[in-house]
């Protein structure tokens, strides 16, 4: 398990990397530097970089951009697709569930919501084994990702699926996946953003046949240069690649240690 520190920096960073953070602490810092007099002009600087910043980061082609080379590094493999079916196993690695009383599809976020949905799809195509990871990493303890999954997946399809009540992050699951299969072919359904640092992981794992098949694409695959209104979706959809480019130097990182 995460140790709380460790948490609580991925936190802090995710948090740091909101362009509407990032602008706010910026308006602080002008605001402390047009306190005193000599630093208007800087201030004034201040103010404009935030606002450009912003006014970028609202604009889909600059979204678009940052996502592209995540989303798509590797081939969108449809349910047509026979490439996924030559694996042992369809995986799918946790993200959220709220676990409130409400209709079961609400439980779940559009990253968990879209990665299962995919994997049952798959499962009752071909009637390989699902296989689910994650542990108790959410707001109630009690909660157990893996099997709620789990519950959530027998919805629709009948094929089997294994829960493997283990993880918090995207390494431990690998782990604990690993731990299960060895390496063998296995098609990992998860987010186009986070497919990338998923694969990244996996190898220094020891994982080495790997099907990747991404899911949750928040960009498309061409688009046009033009300006639009500012809009916090692409505000959020800044922040999520950020989030990812820094994940990713994080794990470069600690491979060459």
């Amino acid at each position: 398990m995460e140790s709380l520190f460790i948490g609580f920096v991925k936190y802090t960073v995710k948090l740091m990397l909101s362009p509407l953070v990032l602008a706010f602490i910026v308006f602080v810092i002008a605001w402390v530097c047009h306190l005193k007099r000599p630093q208007k002009r800087v201030a004034s600087w201040l103010v404009t970089s935030a606002i450009t910043w912003l006014f970028i980061s609202s604009q889909y082609v600059f979204s678009n951009y940052l996502l592209r080379p995540l989303e798509y590094a590797y081939p969108v493999l449809t349910l047509q697709s026979t490439r996924w079916q030559e694996a042992a196993y369809l995986y799918t690695p946790g993200c959220y569930f709220y676990d409130v009383d409400t209709v079961e599809v609400s439980q779940w976020p559009r990253c968990s919501l879209t990665r299962l949905t995919q994997t049952a799809m798959m499962a009752r195509i071909s009637g390989q084994t699902i296989i689910v990871t994650a542990g108790h990493f959410l707001e109630d303890p009690q909660t157990d990702y893996a099997q709620e999954a789990k519950r959530f997946t027998g919805y629709i399809t009948n094929s089997p699926v294994i829960a493997l009540s283990e993880g918090s992050n995207t390494e431990e699951e690998l782990i604990a996946l690993y731990s299960f299969t060895g390496d063998v072919p296995i098609s990992v359904v998860t987010s186009a953003t986070h497919m990338k640092r998923l694969m990244l992981i996996a190898k220094r794992v020891g994982f080495s046949q790997l099907i990747a098949v991404p899911v949750e694409h928040l960009s498309p695959p061409d688009f046009d240069i033009v300006l639009n209104m500012p809009s916090i979706s692409s505000v959020e959809h800044t922040h999520r690649a950020l989030y990812e480019y820094v994940g990713l130097l994080f794990e470069t990182w600690s491979g060459k240690r």
